[in-house]
C-alpha cells in the first residue's frame, strides 16, 4: 500500500497524471501545496475517485479553496491536518514523492 504525494500544480507538472497511470487500487494519494488545485478539475476527481486522497487542511485554505472543496460530493477525499499526514505515512508501506 503506496501514500502517493503529489506537491504540484497540474497546469506546471504532469506529477498526478503519472501517478494515476501506475495507481494501485489500494494506494493512497497526499495532495499537498499547489497540488491541491486537482480537485477543481472533474477529470481528475473521476480519475481519483477508486482511491482515498488526502489533502492539506492548511493548503486548501492557504489558496481560499475551502468553500469549494466543502461543496465537493466525493466521500474519498479526506481533508487531514499535519498530525494525520504523518499517521498516513506509517499506515502506508512505503510514501512516493512525485
Amino acid at each position: 500500500m503506496i501514500l502517493h504525494h503529489i506537491q504540484t500544480s497540474t497546469t506546471s507538472d504532469n506529477a498526478l497524471s503519472l501517478c494515476l497511470k501506475y495507481i494501485a487500487a489500494d494506494d493512497s494519494i497526499l495532495l499537498a501545496a499547489d497540488a491541491v488545485n486537482a480537485l477543481l478539475k472533474p477529470q481528475l476527481l473521476t480519475a481519483m475517485q477508486n482511491n482515498d486522497v488526502y489533502v492539506l487542511s492548511d493548503d486548501i485554505q492557504a489558496r481560499g479553496l475551502s468553500a469549494k472543496i466543502a461543496k465537493l460530493q466525493y466521500p474519498n477525499i479526506h481533508p487531514i491536518d499535519y498530525p494525520e499526514f504523518v499517521n498516513q505515512t506509517l499506515r502506508h508501506s512505503k510514501v512516493i514523492t512525485w
